[in-house]
């Protein structure tokens, strides 16, 4: 018991004499955070261009990061695109951006941030996306403690055999983003063919289940090996790099490479994609 006491009394005087030291980061040099997309849907001979340019934050701040407003971006040095007058720091194509067989597309983006000016420029591969050959849904019934009853989404198509293919999915349910970015989804929003390459495909698209009058709407995108890697490397960092054993971070690959010597690569990633949607309304 004496033992007991004293190893009390150690253990109240350390707790008590511990303190919190907290560590000032320097911020850095500030730097331009690029979301991109050329989309090319299979239902177009042509596409369009979405770009949202911000500036880099520093380490657990709080506030909303900064716009980059009035930007020069071209889309293969010829398709300029537009800035959202109520939406500063969103851009546009203004016009139709044909595909007649093009193997790769480029953005180039000349923006000032931090009082500076700077200019980017990326590539990516145009590849195909395979249709997607039926839309139906089943009814599961209850099975507590773990699922409630409902309808499930189910897609089939056949993954194209001659090469590899990579994919994001994006399904909304009554216009909202089921997915998000968190450890259950890691590789919901992203897959590749590695064991299936070449097979017929019949998977379900929503994990929480449905009811008679929802709306669901599947975006199924092909995408290339390096914007696969990204998302995958991404959803690493956000979930997998903190607690007690987790793996290290390490930087995010871009794709922006900088052309001028006062900045360094942009943070982010421009990508090229063919998409195909379907939609479906459960009833009874």
């Amino acid at each position: 018991m004496k033992e007991l006491t004293i190893f009390t009394a150690i253990l109240i005087l350390f707790s008590s004499c511990e303190t919190v030291v907290p560590i000032e980061l320097a911020e850095g040099n500030k730097n331009i955070v690029v979301e991109s997309y050329l989309e090319f849907p299979d239902t177009l001979d042509y596409g369009f261009a979405r770009v949202k340019l911000t500036e880099s934050s520093a380490f657990n701040s709080s506030e909303a990061s900064n716009t980059v407003s009035n930007a020069t971006i071209f889309i293969n040095d010829t398709y300029a695109l537009q800035e959202d007058p109520d939406s500063l720091g969103y851009y546009t194509s203004t016009e139709p951006i044909p595909y007649s067989g093009e193997q790769e597309f480029s953005i180039e983006i000349i923006a000032d941030v931090a009082n500076k000016e700077g200019r980017w420029k990326a590539t990516n591969a145009h590849t195909n996306i395979p249709s997607i050959d039926s839309v139906y849904y089943t009814y599961e019934p209850a099975s507590p403690p773990f699922s409630k009853e409902g309808y499930f989404v189910k897609i089939m198509l056949t993954d194209p055999a001659a090469e590899q293919n990579f994919y994001h999915l994006t399904v909304l349910i009554n216009d909202t983003s089921r997915f998000e970015l968190n450890p259950g989804t890691k590789r919901s929003l992203i897959l590749q063919d590695r064991y299936v390459n070449g097979m017929d495909l019949d998977f379900e698209v929503n994990d929480i289940p449905l009811k008679v009058g929802d709306t669901l709407e599947v975006v199924l995108s092909s995408i290339t090996e390096e914007v696969y890697f990204y998302y995958f490397n991404l959803y690493t960092l956000l979930t997998e790099t903190s607690g007690v054993g987790a793996a290290p971070p390490f930087p995010l690959s871009s794709n922006l490479v900088s052309l001028n010597d006062n900045f360094s690569n942009a943070l982010g990633f421009f990508q090229v994609r063919s998409t195909t949607q379907r939609q479906v309304v459960i009833e009874k």
